[in-house]
């Protein structure tokens, strides 16, 4: 049940931050110290002319037509925050107190980070939003004045607009496969309107009469960045970030792979049933999209002792499955890059599942690997990640900190490795589960 704060899934509300998103594809950094357009009026007129106009060269970049009845409104951070923050961040607090256990008990979070301010911050730094037909640019964070940048917003946007509905994920895993195929297509989409922008004799054009002011420099003041080029929020853990920009970054590669390959007929077909990107190892790596290549069925483990109670994934299921990204990401915490992706790659499937008992909980997490070789080197992995931390090491492969103790079982004739945390040491023997 990973916190992910915008589910890039396009069923109501599809959250962006394709500025910043512009910014992180230059390589480039400009901030601006600007006084706020205290007219209104002459900001929303800026705003529609920008539109009409990305309207205009969406249609004629894409080749398609847009829907007639889009909307667009100009909304404060405020604004978004009270219309989406309840649909953003998790169902209640019991909901985000169980994703904390679950980073922190993996070494994700460490242990005086919390996720409860995260979607509000997160919502904050939005530069526009879609839901449905209907696009909302955020007054603080979008400056129309600046282009091409404030047009290829709209760019994004108005491809979340076009986009099919997809179906409904079942596990986490493919939530963020398809948001990074939505995310993807619209960050592509933003930055090819740029390229085209740029090699367009702008004076010539009586749609480019934007009054652009190049004294300004401009920027999302809400968020800062630091020399590892990561942007900072206030209360959004580096890990969340890291999960919610997958489908922005990785996405538009996977996306991008697909229009250079193949052409835009081929990335529209990825929208239709049977194309759509199932997991993020098919982003990652897109040479197992273009196979198919699924993720493996894996039964999950249960306690025998039945006064333990799964709580039901985000999906409504008794299990989740994280995925190959998920599990680079734990490692990568404390990992060098290469090692932690060379020991995520093998993955090939996995079952997450989270119990609870009075004040206990428990989590089992079944991973599967592609060969027998790929657990082993992830093991070995983990064992290397698990003595970068805190925890106390007994001579069982068992580790406990703050409360929680946590096993590592891998059987060397199998290909799968199963990992154990509860607040209750006697929960963490595999002995105590059954498929």
């Amino acid at each position: 049940m990973p916190f992910v704060i915008a589910s890039g899934v396009k069923r109501k509300i599809v959250g962006v931050i394709a500025l910043i998103v512009i910014f992180v594809i230059l390589s480039s950094v400009i901030f601006f110290d600007r006084q706020r357009d205290s007219d209104l009026i002459d900001y929303t007129v800026q705003v529609n002319k920008l539109f009409e106009d990305a309207k205009i060269q969406f249609e004629h970049l894409r080749g398609v037509t847009l829907p007639e009845n889009i909307k667009l409104y100009v909304y404060t951070k405020q604004q978004a925050i009270d219309s989406w923050g309840p649909v953003s961040s998790s169902l209640g607090t019991d909901s985000v107190l169980r994703q904390e256990n679950v980073y922190k008990s993996l070494f994700l979070m460490a242990e005086n980070e919390t996720l409860r301010n995260a979607a509000e911050d997160w919502i904050a730094s939005w530069t526009a939003v879609t839901v449905d037909n209907e696009i909302y640019v955020i007054y603080e964070n979008f400056w129309p004045w600046d282009m091409p940048n404030a047009e290829a917003v709209l760019i994004h946007e108005l491809t979340h607009v076009w986009q099919n509905n997809l179906s409904i994920p079942n596990s986490y895993d493919a939530d963020r496969a398809q948001s990074a195929l939505i995310e993807g297509d619209a960050s592509y989409m933003a930055e090819y309107y740029k390229t085209q922008y740029d090699k367009s004799d702008n004076s010539d054009s009586s749609n480019r009469d934007f009054s652009v002011n190049l004294s300004y420099s401009i920027m999302d003041p809400v968020l800062l960045y630091d020399a590892n080029k990561r942007f900072v929020y206030p209360t959004v853990s580096e890990v969340v970030q890291a999960l919610n920009w997958f489908p922005y970054i990785e996405g538009k590669i996977f996306v991008s792979t697909i229009v250079n390959v193949y052409g835009w007929d081929r990335l529209n077909q990825c929208y239709t049933s049977g194309y759509i990107p199932s997991t993020t190892a098919q982003i990652l790596h897109p040479e197992k999209y273009f196979t198919g290549e699924p993720a493996k069925a894996l039964s999950a483990l249960a306690p025998i002792d039945k006064s333990w109670t799964v709580v039901p994934s985000s999906y409504g299921y008794g299990s989740d499955t994280f995925g190959e990204y998920f599990i680079y990401l734990l490692l990568s915490q404390w990992l060098n890059n290469e090692q932690a992706q060379n020991a995520a790659v093998g993955w090939s499937g996995d079952s997450f599942s989270y119990y609870e008992k009075g004040f206990d909980f428990l989590l089992t997490w079944n991973i599967a690997w592609t060969s027998i070789q790929d657990a082993s080197e992830f093991n070995q992995a983990l064992i290397d990640m698990l003595n970068c931390t805190q925890a106390t090491q007994d001579s069982n492969n068992q580790w406990f900190t703050n409360g929680r103790y946590l096993s590592l079982t891998w059987n060397p004739n199998t290909a799968t490795t199963l990992i154990v945390c509860s607040t209750n040491q006697t929960a963490i023997n595999p002995l105590f589960f059954t498929k």
